[in-house]
């Protein structure tokens, strides 16, 4: 390592990478129109808001596509105004070019000229959060945190299985998290497929995998779809096909071990039946190659029936195009899919009150102002924060009706045709993510449509079976283990996608060369990774005991009291 002449440790550009989410959510509570700034931490803080200078900050943060249409940089929000105005601080955004965020990422770090907040997840960088910290990049305010963000410090300690997700296992905290206040908000990915033409055939939504390969069939058959499913080669190895069989791709936790889904012999037959389907043409036979624009045609243009999504991106937005031509178009969700009736799948994209992603990392950078940069973070946390990172300012981006904060038709039916996801992020933060908890009153109506409010309880049906069943992999790596692990896994990665593609399209024979396949994965280090993360799950569980019996609740309430 060589440290840069502005003391900050200085990585080669080509080792550094970092897996940036833009999600998509925010919190809430009250506060009324042009109300003065008022002093939101307590008087046990020595830091109060407003600041009495004014406090200047720099955030290395993505910018979604969606809100470019009303601003190229956060800085223009009336969001960012609202906050200069009430807290006395300006907040620098450097926004990465959008499809180079690893590469920009990697370029900061290593000038060596780092801001105070890096917004996005750690995870990818080699070694982790913990080596990120040993290198002199992130700083740990775990002690700092209860004298300078109180309100932050009240909801760990309500609430202390969040430590689990921020804190490392010798409990050095990072970051502020992006949290989600109440369980109706955690699921927003799952299958639908054209209610009109299941109701013009007679069917029901399917909810096995042979009721949806029945269904399937019929839309190829006497619907005329040229791509009864469509979507990517990652939608149909993802949990909601893979769950069907109790398993994932990937590692998880089946009666306290750690299992490799890929070579479990339920992947095999998972695999058999996914390459029936693209020989018969269930499939998209242009799985390995689409991107959303050639999948939004093939379903908006009635060539597919069937596809997995978020509920806001997918029927948030095909419902009301299809409308607006004046199409029979519908759409419903299918609950995860099971093999057999009264079975549960045990696994669902189910966020849980943190996600990691959207978390806002303090950085050695900060370290000049870190009480004052505690302070600000903490601001989210507080009722008046999340009013306004949830909903923006009352009275222009949203009203009080009956206690409840509505969204005003500036957001919901804006006048110059913008969506309500790109006039969200210019007034709130409510639609991607940051330092707060997550309002499900943001979420009701953003999933404003009957299909979406639907599909949440649809994609929910198996949550307690799935929480019970606990087969997610929890453990962190030491930076050593990374190192052991990481060239491992990603040639074993390697190996596993492009074995499936010459199954799926009929290259190799299953049966002919699983046996090959099972030993070649071996050979590249499987099994060495496996007693790894078995041993990180082992420490992990040990420190947490309570991540074997993980209970509900809902983060929101501390604020409603």
């Amino acid at each position: 390592m060589l440290k840069s002449k502005k003391g900050f440790t200085k990585i080669t550009t080509g080792s550094l990478l970092i897996a940036l989410l833009s999600s998509a959510v925010m919190t809430g509570c009250g506060e009324e129109k042009g109300a003065e700034p008022t002093n939101s931490t307590p008087t046990n803080t020595a830091i109060k808001l407003p600041f009495e200078k004014p406090v200047k900050f720099r955030v290395w943060e993505p910018l979604p596509s969606t809100a470019l249409a009303v601003m190229k940089n956060y800085a223009e929000s009336e969001l960012n105004k609202e906050l200069q105005k009430r807290l006395n601080v300006t907040l620098e955004y450097i926004h990465p070019t959008e499809g180079s965020a690893k590469e920009q990422f990697n370029l900061m770090l290593a000038s060596g000229d780092i801001p105070d907040f890096i917004v996005g997840t750690f995870g990818d960088y080699p070694g982790g959060s913990v080596k990120a910290f040993e290198d002199g990049i992130l700083v740990d305010i775990k002690k700092e945190i209860p004298k300078y963000a109180p309100d932050l410090a009240k909801i760990y300690e309500a609430y202390p299985d969040l430590l689990m997700d921020v804190e490392t296992e010798d409990g050095k905290q990072f970051y502020f998290p992006f949290l989600k206040g109440h369980e109706s908000v955690y699921t927003y990915f799952g299958g639908y497929l054209r209610k009109d033409w299941l109701d013009d055939l007679g069917l029901q939504v399917p909810e096995t995998i042979d009721e949806l390969y029945t269904v399937l069939k019929a839309f190829k058959e006497k619907k005329g779809a040229t791509v009864p499913f469509t979507g990517n080669v990652g939608n149909i190895k993802g949990i909601y096909f893979t769950g069907a069989w109790g398993i994932n791709q990937d590692h998880f936790i089946e009666n306290g071990k750690v299992v490799y889904g890929a070579i479990d012999p339920r992947f095999k037959e998972y695999t058999k039946t996914m390459v029936k389907w693209y020989k018969e043409g269930i499939l998209d036979p242009e799985l390995a190659t689409n991107n959303s624009k050639t999948i939004d045609a093939k379903i908006t243009g009635n060539q597919a029936g069937a596809t997995v999504g978020n509920t806001g991106s997918g029927l948030g937005k095909y419902l009301p195009l299809m409308k607006n031509k004046g199409s029979k178009f519908d759409l419903v969700a299918m609950p995860y899919l099971v093999l057999n009736k009264g079975d549960s799948n045990p696994f669902m994209a189910k966020d849980g009150p943190t996600t990691g992603g959207g978390a806002w990392n303090v950085t050695s950078a900060a370290k000049k102002n870190l009480k004052e940069a505690l302070a600000f973070l903490n601001y989210g946390y507080t009722k008046e924060g999340s009013m306004l990172y949830n909903f923006g300012i009352e009275g222009v981006s949203y009203k009080m009706e009956n206690g409840y904060p509505k969204y005003t038709e500036l957001v919901t039916n804006n006048p110059n045709g913008q969506p309500i996801a790109t006039m969200g992020q210019f007034y709130a933060r409510a639609f991607k993510d940051g330092p707060f908890v997550q309002d499900r009153r943001y979420f009701e109506q953003y999933m404003a449509l009957p299909q979406q409010q639907e599909s949440l309880k649809t994609w929910t049906k198996y949550a307690k079976q799935v929480t019970k069943a606990n087969k997610s992999y929890r453990g962190t790596l030491t930076p050593d283990e990374v190192s052991q692990t990481t060239t491992k896994q990603n040639e074993i990665n390697t190996y596993k996608d492009e074995m499936f593609l010459k199954w799926l399209m009929g290259k190799e024979d299953v049966d002919a060369t699983w046996d090959k396949y099972v030993e070649q994965i071996k050979k590249l280090g499987i099994e060495d990774i496996n007693k790894v993360r078995q041993g990180a799950y082992d420490r992990f569980t040990k420190k947490f005991p309570q991540a074997l019996n993980p209970q509900s609740f809902n983060i929101s309430d501390i604020l409603d009291k």
